[in-house]
């Protein structure tokens, strides 16, 4: 739609979308950076993009480099996704396999946003346990993620749940064990 385009659109050219590029996606997107990164590794790159550019008129790319330089990470495949493409946030926990250890799960990113979600186990005895994946597990494979558990007891059901970045389709969110 017009209101679902790239972040990196100048203003000048958005007529619907200049609320969710200038606000809501840019602060998502640095909440998952942060999320991904960690306090002290953010800390650390941002402060280099800030001395690298103190003072003068940087462009994107120069925070995404300042970032990569920073962090000591070839964030590229992440400033891509949130940056360049018209994304959304829509996951769906899509299969859940018993192994000898435990379970792998499939989460499925149906939008597109390399978004950090929470896992949330439902054990068949009434214990539950969650386990939170940050951005970085959609690095390899951006359509799809395999999440590993350990897990000594048998599950009853698994759901995804993305807390303040907002699931465009929660319908699809949990998957009830067999």
């Amino acid at each position: 739609t017009t209101e679902d385009l790239p972040i990196i659109i100048p203003s000048s050219e958005l007529k619907y979308g200049y609320g969710n590029n200038a606000y809501g996606k840019p602060s998502l997107g640095y909440l998952a950076l942060k999320d991904m990164l960690g306090d002290a590794l953010f800390k650390k790159a941002l402060h280099t993009y800030m001395a690298n550019w103190h003072g003068k008129h940087p462009i994107p790319w120069d925070f995404f480099n300042s970032i990569n330089s920073g962090s000591g990470r070839n964030l590229n495949w992440f400033f891509n996704n949130w940056y360049f493409t018209n994304g959304y946030i829509d996951m769906a926990v899509t299969y859940a396999a018993k192994t000898s250890g435990g379970y792998n799960l499939t989460v499925e990113n149906i939008g597109g946003y390399d978004a950090p979600f929470d896992v949330l186990l439902t054990f068949t005895d009434g214990s539950t346990q969650t386990i939170h994946q940050t951005a970085a597990v959609w690095e390899a494979n951006q359509q799809r993620a395999t999440i590993s558990v350990k897990a000594s007891k048998s599950l009853q059901s698994v759901k995804v749940d993305g807390g303040i970045f907002m699931d465009a389709d929660t319908s699809n969110n949990t998957l009830t064990i067999k």
